[in-house]
């Protein structure tokens, strides 16, 4: 199992790199080892692990691949209870803070109550991104 930013060098790419940039270097490793290749396996790991969004946010800060490079909470467990719950407080509050800056806008109301609904849905959705991370 590769560590540390390993699965970089292996696909060729800067740890900046885009989703477009892994893509095709991944396409361009694949034509050069076929399947019996004993580097083809390292390729799909590191680009199965890079392609996805939250794998790579993990492995970047961790510098470790969850297993198989898919999410674990994907069973019902109670952090993925956790983010669903506060996705949908966040999608009220999005709701929410809309209606007050139409509000807003129309003078019938100050600025606090639309900065603070702007402050709790930031609170919750960066809540929703660290809850991500968790193993």
């Amino acid at each position: 199992m590769a560590t540390d930013k390993e699965l970089y060098t292996v696909l060729g790419v800067d740890e900046s790199a885009s989703d477009t940039e892994i893509k095709s270097a991944y396409e361009r490793l694949i034509a050069e080892n076929p399947e019996g290749s004993p580097l083809y396996p390292r390729i799909v790991e590191a680009y199965t692990v890079l392609s996805d969004m939250d794998s790579r946010a993990a492995y970047d800060v961790t510098g470790k691949i969850r297993k198989s490079g898919i999410r674990k909470h994907r069973d019902g467990s109670g952090t993925e209870k956790a983010r669903y719950a506060l996705n949908t407080l966040f999608l009220a509050g999005a709701a929410v803070t809309t209606v007050l800056f139409i509000l807003h806008m129309s003078g019938a109301m100050g600025t606090l109550p639309f900065y603070i609904a702007c402050g709790i849905s930031l609170l919750i959705k960066i809540s929703e991104y660290i809850l991500r991370l968790v193993p």
